[in-house]
């Protein structure tokens, strides 16, 4: 369907965004429209309606499910940027040399691209266009309210829905909620907490159980051997094997296996890391794709967050921040991304503010007790901030929390189906 670019100014150029709807299986009794908001930013809300797994088979049969890509994400426009610079970004590790002015011009260079490919969408992929989209969604429908169920990224539209068109919300589930509240320090600062935290249960359950095949060893010693190893670029990439893995890049690839978590995986793959052949540094082979375009999704987080980096020395001490609250992992992939945002050339159209919502339905926030990407520190607050909130902690570990065990999901089910907010707080670990 047709959106415009900018909302307020709907008259001018618009773009297509790509929808999906899964029919209940049960038409008789259906509640009405659940619209499933993906994460990323840049996760194709279409794809995960097309797999089919998402929901319940209860969810399926009483709710007409829709999906979409949001603005700037695969069949919605994309945002694209220089393939070439894409591949070769500046070093953002000040321990090893990098510095925020050439962070700053890489920048500069690759939203001149963005723009280039992109056109004027680049000034508007915030997360309340998304809930703008939403709302013209629901029209096209024909339905009088929606309810919503967000994850991850998806939560900052499920937010700016709220409070843009409370009327029009039948129920709303946050599930491991984005903090907009907090500024770019606070922001990077209780990310790094929530790396080291889930870093640390993965030490400890690999210290306790004997299938772990760093078991008898020091996880955090085998960590700090494989950040040294990768800031002096002798780690190669395991997926790559020409290119070498950096000390940002190793933090990404471990965090990113404790979203599940994937525990066993991860201690098999730091292991093949300790026992790659120690030597010279490996030289990148340059890219040969320099003026062609490749999506860049992950940018749009510059639309939605502001992060003040004003000098060199104010990013040396943010990066001491990073390494005081992540002492192993030494800082979380949102460095990388605030360092980048600190120096777009443009302000963020949906600037970082408490919850608004005064009005609306109850909202239902879930969040795991040790999430990598999400705090659980971000849940409290915003459950405190938000208008007739309620948190439901899941008491392990992980990224999105519904599908996790029988609790979590039957506790989400019956709050979308039958609008009752759950009596329980919390639920088990498995």
């Amino acid at each position: 369907m047709s959106v415009p670019i900018d909302w307020s100014r709907p008259e001018e150029a618009s773009i297509d965004v790509a929808v999906v709807r899964d029919p209940a299986d049960e038409p008789a009794h259906k509640v009405g429209t659940l619209i499933s908001l993906a994460g990323g930013p840049g996760t194709s809300g279409i794809d995960e309606i097309l797999r089919g797994d998402k929901f319940s088979a209860e969810l399926r049969a009483r709710f007409d499910i829709v999906g979409f890509d949001p603005r700037g994400v695969r069949r919605s426009h994309p945002l694209q940027c220089d393939a070439g610079l894409a591949m070769t970004r500046p070093g953002m590790v000040p321990d090893t040399g990098a510095k925020l002015d050439e962070v700053r011009s890489y920048t500069r260079k690759l939203a001149d691209t963005c723009r280039q490919y992109t056109g004027p969408l680049i000034d508007h992929l915030d997360s309340a266009s998304v809930a703008r989209d939403i709302e013209a969604i629901r029209a096209a429908l024909g339905v009088d309210q929606i309810s919503v169920y967000s994850r991850s990224y998806g939560t900052l539209a499920a937010q700016a829905y709220a409070e843009l068109f409370p009327q029009r919300l039948r129920a709303s589930v946050l599930d491991s909620v984005d903090d907009h509240s907090l500024d770019g320090a606070a922001f990077m600062a209780s990310e790094a907490r929530a790396g080291e935290d889930t870093f640390t249960e993965f030490a400890s359950w690999c210290a306790r159980d004997e299938q772990c095949v760093l078991h008898d060893a020091d996880v955090r010693g085998t960590y700090t051997e494989l950040y040294d190893r990768a800031a002096r670029g002798e780690l190669r990439d395991p997926i790559a094997p020409d290119k070498p893995l950096g000390p940002l890049e190793l933090s990404m690839k471990v965090t990113h296996r404790l979203y599940r978590p994937e525990w066993s995986r991860l201690a098999t793959e730091l292991r093949a890391l300790l026992d790659q052949p120690t030597g010279s540094p490996i030289q990148p082979t340059p890219p040969t794709l320099r003026g062609e375009p490749t999506p860049m999704a992950e940018l749009i987080v510059c639309s939605d967050w502001n992060f003040d980096i004003h000098d060199q020395r104010d990013w040396l001490r943010l990066w001491r921040e990073q390494n005081d609250n992540a002492p192993t992992l030494r800082a979380h992939f949102a460095w990388g991304a605030g360092s980048i945002c600190s120096g777009w050339p443009s302000e963020p159209a949906n600037p970082p503010h408490p919850p608004a919502n005064q009005s609306g339905p109850s909202i239902l926030i879930l969040n795991s007790l040790h999430d990598p990407a999400t705090p659980n520190e971000w849940a409290r607050q915003v459950a405190a901030q938000t208008h007739r909130a309620t948190l439901l902690t899941y008491e392990g570990w992980g990224h999105g929390i519904y599908d996790r065990t029988p609790c979590t999901t039957n506790a989400t089910d019956r709050y979308l189906i039958d609008g009752t907010i759950p009596a329980l707080v919390s639920c088990p670990a498995t």
